[in-house]
């Protein structure tokens, strides 16, 4: 039966969209209104408006607009009557059991009913059964109290084969979809299915904004550990996605950002006792390496996160793993060494809540500590050599922290710690800098051209067909397509450099003279292969007909792509940039004013560009070569590289610009 008209209006009274998008959107207040980041298209400029007055929300850049249930429906993924019973439950306004079950409109609401109908039973059995009696001391002999049970929404599963199939199938809800929900497992003989968890205690897996996502199942019976796992986890479902999901997020996110940090540790249990005990901004990854996605989620929610880590080395490791993962994201990463043979449970069970946060005050390490610190318990910094290489390892887990500024304070804190100038490893972070965009530059070209390259078979083949038609006596089109014609249309394409996108709009707006006077001293191969090349050579071949039109190219004359880049350089005017003159000495006039000279500054960064890839590669070269023990190569290399190097002198000096009479 449908949900009554009060009970949405109640529900909707008693949300807050600034709370529930603040669940996914970073949210700063602008006025009367918040801004941030659209969730549901890639931008980098806030244009996702949240009115709390009016409970609306609008995207001024995809348009995507509504009320309340409009965002839960778009941003999970369901229909409007699962998204009014989410919010129900996460404002603790009681939908009575049923009303929506037939309402189910798509196969993930289906699991997501089933597996809430799963953790109520299972909460059922532990509290109001005797089969969970012993379940349910177990956890009060650990120390865990009713309303802390509640929370978390602890159950047990009897240890029985199909006693949750068959209270789930009494409920119209099919097999089929409890083994979607990972609730259930097929028999081997394909006869039926019985239940995943038995005589397990059960720690459901919620969303951030409450959704029960997937369970763990816990053994309770000790003997049965030596031939069953101890913990059973639901799989990979459509609805859950273990390396994006932290245990313990939906209750600790108001702690989190009322302190701005997040603890991380290990287990559920420690997850559930810290809470207990009053350290309510902590979560869980599940057993599992922190992954990116975890990170993602954090960053929504704190700028400080404390890794909570074992006394041993697999500890040590996986605590710096975490720590580089999180700095990596922007956010400050902390450790904290557990006393030895104790975990949180343990800790906070034995010393109270109040010790543990002094203790974790106490011991609380930064990066470089705590990397500087294992390096001496393992004996790595016994020689001169040793010592660099700490120091490298340090700078290259700093270099990768996206924040300049943040970057900057943690090479003065590695200074500190390690006891060299900080102007020594801000060269050393200088280099490790350069060598990560080298790669990452490396990785998109690979990227790239694994994309073009179906692409362009696909259009050679086209041209081949279209060729083929008019042999065969189709009309020719009435203008001959130029060799940028087979281009793909692709927009994951290589994209010009700022220096390329100048060249490519003065050739545009100037004609044929600009034209001559780039491609006569461009190669056409220092373009970026693709449609920046593409389109350097549709005008090289336009100047050769005697006119050089830039209203082909935008009216699509020569293809989608040469036309949306043409267009894309035109509109955006890209000055050049005040960086050519910091990094290469490369004047920076104005390309109104004095577009000629705008042009021989661009070309020259464009041909530095190219020599420095040049040099890189030979720098590689002659490494390898140096690891080879090859010397005749080693010296030819050498050779190479002084002639790349005095190029790039000439090339600043201009030494390669033949000019005309009025340039």
């Amino acid at each position: 039966m449908p949900i009554p008209d009060e009970k949405i209006e109640k529900v909707r009274a008693a949300a807050d969209l600034v709370e529930v998008a603040g669940d996914y959107v970073q949210l700063k207040q602008s006025g009367s209104r918040y801004m941030g980041l659209c969730p549901f298209h890639n931008e980098d400029t806030p244009s996702f408006s949240v009115d709390p007055d009016q409970n609306l929300y609008y995207c001024f850049g995809c348009g995507h607009g509504g009320d309340i249930f409009k965002f839960v429906q778009e941003i999970e993924g369901v229909g409007f009557l699962e998204g009014v019973r989410i919010l129900a439950e996460r404002y603790g306004i009681p939908l009575p059991e049923g009303e929506t079950d037939s309402e189910a409109a798509n196969e993930r609401e289906a699991i997501l009913h089933a597996l809430r109908f799963a953790a109520r039973f299972f909460y059922r059995q532990l509290t109001q059964t005797d089969r969970g009696r012993p379940a349910l001391d177990y956890l009060r002999a650990r120390g865990f109290a009713p309303e802390t049970i509640k929370r978390f929404g602890l159950g047990y599963a009897p240890n029985e084969w199909d006693m949750l199939l068959t209270a789930a199938t009494e409920e119209q809800i099919d097999p089929e979809t409890l083994e979607k929900a990972g609730l259930v497992i097929e028999r081997n003989d394909s006869s039926g299915y019985y239940d995943r968890y038995r005589g397990r205690i059960i720690f459901p897996i919620f969303s951030h904004i409450g959704k029960v996502l997937a369970f763990a199942g816990r053994i309770l019976d000790p003997d049965d550990e030596r031939d069953q796992p101890k913990y059973i986890n639901s799989p990979e479902t459509e609805v859950y996605h273990k390396k994006e999901v932290l245990y313990g997020l939906h209750q600790a996110k108001r702690a989190i950002r009322k302190t701005n940090e997040v603890l991380l540790v290990e287990g559920y249990t420690d997850v559930i006792s810290l809470s207990q005990a009053g350290i309510q901004n902590v979560v869980a990854s599940s057993g599992t390496a922190l992954t990116e996605g975890q990170v993602e989620v954090l960053d929504r929610y704190a700028s400080r996160a404390l890794l909570l880590y074992d006394a041993d080395e697999a500890g040590a490791r996986a605590a710096m793993r975490g720590m580089e993962r999180v700095l990596e994201a922007g956010v400050g990463a902390y450790a904290v060494e557990l006393p030895s043979g104790s975990d949180p449970d343990e800790y906070v069970q034995e010393h109270g809540g109040d010790a543990f946060e002094e203790y974790v005050e106490e011991h609380r390490q930064d990066l470089p500590a705590f990397a500087y610190r294992q390096a001496r318990r393992s004996g790595e910094l016994d020689t001169p050599e040793d010592r660099v290489a700490v120091q490298q390892n340090i700078i290259e887990s700093v270099a990768r922290i996206p924040d300049p500024n943040l970057r900057r304070e943690y090479v003065t804190r590695t200074s500190e710690v390690v006891g060299v100038p900080d102007a020594d490893l801000f060269r050393m972070l200088e280099e490790e800098r350069e060598r990560l965009e080298r790669q990452a530059q490396r990785r998109r070209d690979r990227e790239q051209s694994r994309q073009a390259r179906p692409e362009r078979a696909e259009a050679q083949t086209a041209e081949a067909s279209a060729s083929s038609g008019a042999d065969a006596g189709a009309a020719p089109s009435s203008s001959p397509p130029s060799s940028s014609s087979a281009s793909t249309s692709d927009d994951t394409l290589p994209a010009p450099l700022p220096e390329e996108e100048v060249l490519l709009r003065l050739m545009l707006e100037h004609g044929r003279r600009m034209v001559g006077f780039v491609l006569g001293n461009m190669a056409l191969d220092e373009f970026t292969e693709g449609p920046p090349r593409d389109l350097a050579r549709t005008l090289a071949d336009m100047y050769k007909r005697g006119t050089v039109r830039s209203q082909e190219v935008l009216s699509g004359e020569h293809g989608s792509v040469l036309q949306r880049l043409g267009t894309a350089v035109l509109m955006d005017k890209h000055e050049a940039s005040e960086n050519w003159v910091r990094k290469q000495d490369v004047s920076v006039p104005s390309l109104n004013d004095r577009p000629y000279e705008a042009a021989e500054s661009a070309m020259k960064f464009l041909k530095l560009d190219r020599i420095n890839e040049a040099i890189e590669e030979v720098r590689e070269q002659m490494y390898s070569a140096t690891q080879d023990g090859d010397e005749d190569q080693v010296e030819r290399l050498q050779q190479k590289m002084m002639s790349l190097q005095e190029l790039r002198k000439q090339v600043r000096q201009g030494a390669f610009i033949e000019r005309s009479s009025g340039t």
